[in-house]
């Protein structure tokens, strides 16, 4: 049996924290808000649980305490990776260099302009319907003045001859 009355005789100092801070009762934090938190706590020297998704982000770390911006790092990874220097880089870096250098390729081609290519699809459709008029025209020819010639000129299927029946 527990004795509760123990429990009643603690002291207020003694009392023990279970959780987190300001966290509700069955509510979750999204991978953002942790990130956030962990980035947050990080920066502020406090101590952080070395854990996959900690480590993950406490890797933009530099950048959220003014050391580097996002712009910097990857201008110092891209000069890195021209240098032949890649498989020195981390796999925070890695992935971060990948991911902005899709989306810029991404930014690029949206923003890019070819005023050329009305005429270049236009030339593309005009050469198609061309040929397809070309190649019914010469079905045609190649019906009237050869095929149809020589099939006239061949001699006409003999009849099958009856069966003699016995």
């Amino acid at each position: 049996m527990r004795n509760y009355l123990a429990f009643l005789q603690k002291e207020p100092e003694d009392a023990e924290q279970h959780g987190i801070m300001g966290m509700k009762w069955g509510r979750r934090r999204t991978d953002a808000q942790l990130a956030s938190d962990t980035k947050s706590r990080a920066a502020e020297g406090h101590k952080v649980t070395p854990t996959k998704k900690a480590a993950a982000a406490t890797a933009g770390l530099k950048a959220a305490t003014g050391e580097e911006t996002s712009s910097a790092r990857y201008s110092r990874l891209a000069a890195q990776a021209k240098s032949g220097k890649a498989h020195e880089m981390t796999e925070a870096d890695l992935k971060f260099f990948n991911a902005r250098t899709e989306a810029l390729t991404k930014i690029n081609k949206l923003n890019e302009r070819n005023p050329s290519w009305l005429s270049t699809t236009s030339k593309k459709v005009l050469q198609q319907a061309a040929q397809n008029t070309m190649q019914s025209v010469a079905d045609g020819v190649a019906k009237k003045y050869i095929s149809g010639p020589i099939l006239e000129s061949l001699p006409a299927p003999k009849p099958p001859e009856p069966k003699a029946t016995n």
